[in-house]
């Protein structure tokens, strides 16, 4: 269970935080309504204790939803809650000790910072000095200390989200941190830098986060792990190259990547992956119609391989002197994405030649665990 550490003149930050919980949720089901579609439909997730995780997905998919059973605001239709072996599925949201960070912050103005920041401490009768305390040791941590007399009204969105997050953490026992796509608001040229400190915050604290966002380079970037949620089902949890390398289903395959892995019909036969009757590589996987998956750089377009016709390239950068980017091509109607050298590379016809030991092969929408060689 969660464990607090007494408080004392000479506590520093980590040793006022608790000693966190790891998280299980099995078979979680909700539905807003009896008879409606399910939102959540069997979710099946663990977080270690300390574990900074990311749930990613689409507009939809439940995420949202799972934070808020998460956090207590909502009561599952079906399934369970344990933090830290602890049953807390019908606990109220304020036994579960939990913090949420939202999109758009939410600060009083008509209290300064420092006030914004120690609100939940003065609400729970801690002593002034031990609110100027905490609250100057959290200041520093995410670099706010210079903003602790400013109102909300002086401060940038940036500013205002530094504080939201600080006012989730100020309190010593906080089990979990919930994150709903709380850089969503912020300018783009500061999502990066508030990233960062949320990520060096974590890191610092050991605490345990789990970060909402459809954001995959927010995702990617952040999390120890992911968790792509799809249409309320888990696809896959696993650490960020695991879910760009060999993603478990073909929505987490178009999902991850910019542009997504390219996915085309193909088939197995006698051993051999085929694509337009052409062997592309060797495969254990049974014979029959499958989806080839790779991603654009395992491949090239060059003079041999499958015929496609070029439609367009666009520069990313250079290599060696090299123009590199990405080639736009049609395959019988189908248009791929390759990232590779530009030089003397046009348009019109021309041929794909695929990495063999990069295919993977998906049926029915998942990945036949097999391995292309």
């Amino acid at each position: 269970m969660i464990r607090f550490t007494p408080l004392g003149e000479s506590d520093s930050v980590n040793q006022w935080i608790v000693a966190l919980a790891a998280i299980t949720v099995s078979g979680l089901h909700h539905r807003y309504e009896p008879g409606a579609a399910p939102v959540l439909d069997g979710v099946d997730l663990e977080l270690g204790d300390g574990e900074a995780h990311a749930v990613l997905g689409g507009s939809g998919a439940g995420k949202t939803t799972l934070l808020h059973l998460l956090a207590g605001l909502l009561r599952p239709s079906a399934g369970t809650i344990e933090f830290d072996g602890r049953a807390v599925t019908e606990a109220s949201a304020a036994e579960r000790h939990v913090a949420q960070v939202f999109q758009f912050p939410v600060l009083y103005p008509a209290l300064d910072v420092a006030g914004n920041l120690g609100f939940p401490l003065v609400n729970r009768g801690w002593d002034a000095a031990a609110v100027r305390r905490r609250v100057g040791e959290v200041a520093e941590l995410l670099s706010i200390a210079p903003l602790l007399s400013r109102k909300p009204k002086t401060l940038s969105l940036f500013e205002k989200q530094l504080t939201a997050i600080g006012r989730a953490l100020v309190r010593p026992d906080v089990a979990l941190v919930l994150l709903d796509e709380p850089l969503t608001a912020v300018e783009p040229a500061a999502k990066w830098r508030l990233r960062q400190a949320l990520k060096a915050v974590q890191s610092e604290l050991g605490l345990t986060m789990i970060y909402v966002t459809h954001d995959q380079t927010e995702a990617l970037t952040f999390a120890e792990r992911i968790t792509l949620l799809h249409q309320g089902k888990v696809l896959q949890t696993g650490p960020p190259e695991a879910l760009y390398e060999r993603p478990a289903h073909e929505a987490v395959a178009r999902f991850i990547g910019s542009p997504g892995m390219n996915l085309l019909d193909g088939e197995v036969a006698a051993g051999r992956i085929r694509l337009n009757a052409q062997a592309l590589g060797t495969t254990s996987a049974a014979d029959g119609r499958c989806i080839l998956g790779f991603r654009p750089e395992w491949a090239a377009i060059g003079e041999q391989g499958v015929p496609v016709t070029v439609r367009s390239t666009r520069p990313l950068g250079s290599l060696g002197g090299v123009a590199t980017g990405l080639v736009t091509a049609k395959l019988d109607g189908r248009v791929i994405h390759v990232q590779q050298a530009l030089d003397g590379l046009s348009g019109g016809q021309a041929r794909l030649r695929i990495d063999p030991a990069r295919i993977l092969l998906y049926r029915d929408g998942w990945l036949v665990d097999d391995a292309a060689h």
